[in-house]
């Protein structure tokens, strides 16, 4: 769908002198991902209109997208399913944040320590669609580093100013994160065994 679209959207570009042909995939390749995201935002965006949690969702996503940019972990083979994981994770969040009882969110602090520990040990994840190389392990994993110290300053000082559901939601980010890369930890293993 989006790879039709984003074809056509870089040929009519090209038609008009915009772009060169010899540039037809490089502009194919990024119309296509913008498309793909602004296809997600919005899914995401709906979904939080629809449980009267968007401002919550916008605090999730600007705590939890840079950090699995940088963190790495599980990635679907196809579009489609990242797509359909991506909205699933969204709703699992909002399910989370409408529906758990007061007393779980008192153990925020708790969580985002035990899921910031774990992440540190196992950060960044590779996955076979984005390899790694030694200079950019280095990199992802001092950038994640970063960004899991600040996630966990906030739940703290979140908790210590009572803001129980917003130290929630940025548990949730790092809690998440977490799940992504065992799972991607837990496929590789899983294939390397079966190679092996």
């Amino acid at each position: 769908m989006f790879s039709k679209a984003s074809v056509s959207l870089t040929n009519r570009l090209i038609k008009n002198n915009m772009i060169k042909q010899e540039d037809f995939e490089i502009y194919q390749f990024g119309i296509e991902n913008f498309l793909m995201r602004a296809c997600h935002i919005v899914s995401y965006l709906i979904l939080g209109i629809c449980f009267r949690l968007l401002p919550e969702l916008v605090i999730f996503l600007i705590a939890f997208v840079p950090l699995r940019e940088n963190s790495g972990g599980y990635h679907a083979k196809t579009p489609l399913k990242c797509y359909f994981l991506s909205c699933l994770a969204v709703l699992t969040f909002l399910c989370l944040v409408r529906f758990s009882p007061v007393s779980i969110m008192e153990y925020s602090a708790i969580l985002s320590l035990a899921s910031s520990l774990i992440l540190f040990l196992i950060v960044p994840v590779e996955s076979e669609n984005k390899p790694l190389d030694d200079t950019e392990l280095t990199y992802y994993k001092s950038k994640a580093g970063f960004l899991i110290i600040i996630e966990l300053a906030l739940v703290l000082i979140f908790k210590m100013l009572l803001w129980n559901e917003l130290s929630f939601i940025i548990t949730l980010s790092l809690t998440f994160e977490l799940l992504i890369a065992l799972a991607g930890i837990n496929l590789k293993s899983r294939k390397s065994m079966i190679q092996g």
